[in-house]
């Protein structure tokens, strides 16, 4: 900007300057009326100041040449800038194509990344769809293994039961072939006929024993088969053979495993009776039931079991027996198992009751009666029962006792 103003001014001098040299020589050649090439002094002052216009021309055209670059192109190198011109356009036009095609490119490039795009969102629902199927398909495979590991106990349960009825299939194999070799025994003579003497009858306690709580099923099994085997040989020795293992007692084989059951799950103590389920007859094999109770303390010693007013006299042995049939109910109440055979209780002394029945027989009015327990007394029994006699007074109170 500054170089451009210097240069203006410079111009504007050196034309001012020119101009006014021109006048003064245009001047003075009129005035003496000087002539050039013979032309008139107007005419040569034309051509005076035509030439100093045209060397202030010149003067600028030179000042420009000399101070600009561009004036000096203009100048001289026009032909060469029209080429240059016109290269560069050239290359214009050709980076114009190659930016369309540039563009054209980028438009296929944006279109093509617009389908990778849609490509890579559905390939992410692919991959989150399978994330889902994977994530249900471990949770089908927890489910499975834990269904396995259902089925696999399962298994080893049925397993267990398998085993279970295997050795109870065997156990009734060996029965059979027991009860067939027993069967050949009779066949063969070697079992007495079945008239022989009966040595049992049917509900006859055979054997009874008390069975110890917190047992395991093992020692349960064991207790109740040593209570049939106890009764086994109780039986041989009845029918005066000798033991050699045979088995001649016969009980169910489920009443054998409800009987394990219940020692088993017993809290207490408990008694296992084994009574005959029929008349057993020398020569035959005996066939039992097994009862179990919860073994219990009933009575201590000296507890009264019941108490009766009777009347004395003639009468005394039929009011004494009816009162022990009280008594009978009165400890079957409270627990006393009774014989399986007769259904009593307990027991007393022959000559007691008789001692017990005469005194009542000479005693006049009424008389109280009363059984207490001799001693302390389970479930199992027997209760041994003692008598207390006193006669009572007309105004109800007792005068004399035992």
């Amino acid at each position: 900007m500054l170089v451009g103003l210097k240069i203006l001014f410079i111009i504007a001098i050196m034309g001012g300057l020119i101009a006014y040299m021109g006048d003064k020589l245009g001047t003075k050649v009129g005035k003496r009326k000087m002539s050039l090439f013979g032309l008139r002094p107007k005419h040569t002052s034309i051509i005076v100041t035509i030439v100093t216009g045209l060397l202030v021309a010149a003067t600028t055209v030179g000042v420009l040449t000399i101070t600009s670059q561009s004036v000096r192109t203009a100048l001289f190198g026009m032909d060469q800038l029209r080429a240059d011109m016109n290269r560069l356009t050239a290359e214009v036009a050709a980076k114009n194509a190659e930016l369309e095609r540039g563009k054209a490119l980028l438009e296929a490039n944006k279109k093509e990344l617009a389908d990778r795009m849609v490509e890579i969102e559905e390939i992410r629902k692919e991959v989150e769809q399978s994330r889902q199927e994977l994530a249900d398909a471990e949770a089908a495979k927890y489910a499975t293994e834990a269904e396995l590991s259902a089925l696999q106990a399962s298994y080893d349960v049925a397993s267990k039961k398998l085993a279970a009825l295997e050795a109870t299939r065997a156990s009734m194999e060996k029965h059979i072939a027991e009860l067939q070799k027993t069967q050949e025994e009779l066949k063969t003579g070697i079992i007495h006929l079945r008239e022989g003497t009966i040595l049992f009858q049917v509900d006859q306690l055979l054997t009874q024993a008390v069975v110890r709580n917190g047992l395991n099923h093992n020692d349960a099994r064991e207790a109740v088969n040593n209570i049939i085997e106890d009764t086994n040989k109780l039986v041989l020795r009845r029918l005066g053979v000798e033991d050699h293992g045979e088995t001649v007692v016969y009980v169910d084989r489920q009443n054998v495993e409800v009987a394990i059951s219940k020692v088993e799950e017993a809290k207490t103590p408990m008694v296992i009776q084994v009574v005959a389920a029929g008349n057993i007859i020398s020569g035959e094999s005996a066939v039992a039931t097994i009862q179990v109770y919860p073994q219990q303390f009933i009575y201590k010693s000296g507890d009264v079991i019941s108490t009766a007013v009777i009347d004395g006299g003639s009468n005394a042995q039929v009011n004494m027996l009816r009162f022990l049939k009280q008594v009978n109910e009165q400890a079957k109440m409270k627990g006393v198992i009774p014989d399986s055979l007769s259904g009593d209780i307990g027991t007393i002394p022959g000559d007691e009751l008789f001692t017990a029945i005469r005194r009542i027989s000479m005693m006049h009015g009424k008389v109280h009666v009363e059984a207490y327990a001799d001693g302390d007394t389970y479930s199992s029994g027997p209760v041994h029962i003692k008598l207390r006699i006193t006669q009572v007074t007309d105004t109800g109170k007792l005068i004399k006792s035992n």
